[in-house]
């Protein structure tokens, strides 16, 4: 059994005011199952890896002794999740809204954080928010994303932070959700809250494995669960200089999810991965069919038949799309096509084989029209 912790006046206060119903609520949403009832009380376990969890809810807020048995229950379940008892209550507090939290880890005096950590950290919250919301909107995965339309800002404008908190360096972003029948349609903010978890669970395990011998394959093969290069440069940011931190995900209390709310402690090197993993996307042209489509920007001819374009615009690959210049190995018929295009100002569709960042087979050429004069 975990000691008991001294709780302030304040923490006992609102410790007092959690109903048995919001205790057994929020342990059902982060992993612990009911395993007896008792009389008056009802036993949770929870299994971990270095050990199984026990934790007592009583069953009755009219008990003499229940704050200290919610203080108990507190102590081990902030034990477990390896984070203080007031950000614990903050959560449980939060029944409208679903809240993500940040704690950041950094070394100095407790509470405190070196001014550009603390830019970086909120620009990182704000682009994780921003790109998992235009993820949502969009059919295909991403390795880069481009210009976001307005409405996707408009949505990130409802995000609001909470006031860091002392004993590390935490902020907590909360996306309200609406009361609504638990058979309608989850609201956009639940969309949102379940398309970042899926996006920083798909990054915690890629930068885990590629920890060791990095390989970019390793982030690409997971662009369908919401890793690209803007969520990558969002989870680096937030610890900028290697400064570890914590992303704990919790549901709104008045809307369950089937989705087991999870906590990710990011270290320096998982880190250094993501912010690799971060520059490559942006520049990477993965391996197999690939469709560029956008204006010729380059021409060169080769010794012999054929010879080399340099084509920008969207990229769309196995992996998903982007917006770049790519290069292009045509033989003479392609090629002068392009140099026709190039010369009208038309836009044209490359169709080939990636290999080794640049179109090498490529199986077709369209000339799509002009572009917009200047």
């Amino acid at each position: 059994m975990m000691p008991s912790v001294a709780l302030s006046a304040d923490e006992l206060h609102a410790a007092s005011g959690l109903s048995p119903e919001t205790l057994s609520r929020y342990l059902s949403s982060t992993g612990w199952a009911p395993e007896q009832r008792l009389e008056r009380a009802t036993l949770w376990s929870r299994h971990e890896a270095d050990g199984d969890f026990q934790v007592l809810v009583p069953g009755d807020q009219d008990l003499r002794d229940y704050p200290s048995r919610v203080t108990d229950l507190l102590t081990t379940v902030a034990a477990v999740e390896e984070r203080p008892i007031r950000l614990l209550l903050d959560d449980l507090a939060t029944t409208g809204a679903d809240t993500l939290s940040f704690r950041l880890l950094p070394s100095g005096p407790s509470g405190t954080i070196p001014l550009f950590n603390a830019v970086d950290a909120l620009a990182g919250v704000r682009e994780l928010v921003v790109s998992s919301t235009y993820a949502l909107m969009n059919e295909q995965p991403m390795l880069v994303q481009g210009r976001r339309p307005e409405s996707v800002f408009d949505f990130a404008r409802t995000v609001r932070l909470g006031t860091p908190r002392a004993g590390s360096w935490a902020i907590a972003a909360q996306l309200a959700i609406p009361r609504a029948d638990a058979n309608a349609a989850p609201p956009l903010a639940r969309q949102v809250s379940l398309q970042m978890h899926r996006a920083v669970r798909a990054c915690f395990a890629a930068s885990g494995e590629a920890q060791r011998d990095f390989s970019l394959e390793l982030f690409l093969r997971r662009t369908g669960e919401g890793v690209s290069a803007n969520v990558c440069d969002a989870l680096a940011k937030l610890g900028r200089d290697g400064v570890p931190y914590d992303v704990r995900f919790n549901w709104a209390v008045q809307r369950p999810s089937s989705v087991p709310a999870r906590s990710f402690r990011f270290s320096t090197r998982r880190i250094e991965v993501l912010h690799t993993a971060a520059e490559q996307l942006k520049v990477a042209v993965p391996d197999g069919e690939v469709t560029v489509e956008g204006q010729v920007s380059k021409l060169r001819r080769d010794i012999g038949e054929g010879g080399q374009a340099t084509v920008r615009g969207p990229i769309s690959t196995v992996y998903g799309s982007s917006e770049r210049s790519v290069r292009v190995l045509l033989p003479d018929v392609l090629y002068q096509r392009l140099v026709d295009a190039h010369g009208r100002r038309q836009h044209v569709r490359v169709v080939g084989i990636a290999i080794r960042g640049r179109i090498e087979r490529v199986s077709r050429v369209e000339v799509l029209g002009n572009t917009t004069a200047s």
